[in-house]
């Protein structure tokens, strides 16, 4: 597991708390600065069609001012679309070539900044704006799917991801058939006593996350897997192929009908 450490002990307040060094605040800035920078860039570039369909329609000669702007209000839709698609071909894209995408495992103490933490921190700004701007109207469709695999996710065919909770893609490896049913909250990374800690999770082949169902970092869920709605996958639990789990934390349940549902000794009622 990789870990950044600092050079010299950071001083301390009267409290006894860490400050962050000089160079800390130098690389915070430089992330701040370089993300906004990306960000200004991925956006224009992403609006730079509708800009032009909109100076473009400043030159139409239509004599009547309504049908000028119906025809204008008819393109917004088209040229969202493209903005929108735009968008989460250059910030994946973007993420890639800067290697900003975080590597796992990893643990990063937050006292230090240190770059690794400063390149989570650029790669979650930069997936946090693409759901803001097109997570909502796109999630459980094959676009966010193939957004998801752009920006650095392992994801078979036919993976239906319903959640905007699912972050971290570059730490994701979802098998075939996979389904990630809405509110579900899965990620590589979590915070533990000033620490962001970095895990890959898997989901096996075939296996289907409930409604509302936390999933910690680490975990290896096997194929063809149930997953209850609102569950708790602890991290790094490993949970073998073909279970049904359910409950806070998943614990597994047997499937075979009882004898309420069949009959005694077999017989229907």
């Amino acid at each position: 597991m990789t870990t950044t450490k600092g050079k010299a002990p950071d001083a301390k307040n009267r409290d006894g708390h860490s400050r962050w060094s000089a160079r800390a605040m130098l690389r915070m800035a430089w992330a701040v600065l370089s993300s906004l920078v990306v960000e200004s860039v991925v956006f224009g570039l992403a609006a730079m069609p509708a800009v032009a369909l909109f100076r473009w329609h400043l030159t139409w000669s239509i004599d009547s001012a309504m049908l000028k702007t119906i025809v204008l209000a008819m393109a917004l839709v088209p040229s969202y679309a493209v903005f929108m698609f735009l968008l989460m071909m250059l910030s994946a894209g973007s993420m890639k070539l800067l290697r900003w995408r975080p590597v796992a495992p990893a643990d990063m103490p937050i006292a230090e900044l240190g770059w690794p933490l400063c390149n989570w921190a650029r790669y979650q700004i930069s997936a946090h704006l693409v759901a803001f701007f097109a997570g909502e109207l796109l999630r459980s469709t094959p676009v966010w799917s193939w957004y998801m695999r752009l920006n650095g996710a392992r994801l078979g065919r036919r993976v239906w991801v319903n959640s905007l909770g699912v972050t971290d893609h570059c730490l994701l490896d979802f098998g075939d058939d996979v389904v990630i049913g809405a509110g579900v909250a899965l990620s590589g990374h979590t915070v533990e006593r000033g620490v962001v800690r970095l895990a890959p999770v898997r989901v096996g082949p075939g296996s289907t996350i409930g409604v509302n169902t936390h999933v910690g970092i680490g975990a290896d869920i096997g194929r063809h897997c149930q997953i209850g709605s609102l569950s708790m996958v602890p991290k790094f639990r490993v949970l073998p192929d073909g279970g049904t789990y359910v409950g806070v934390p998943v614990q597994p349940i047997d499937r075979r009908p009882t004898t309420d549902q069949t009959g005694v000794n077999g017989d229907e009622e």
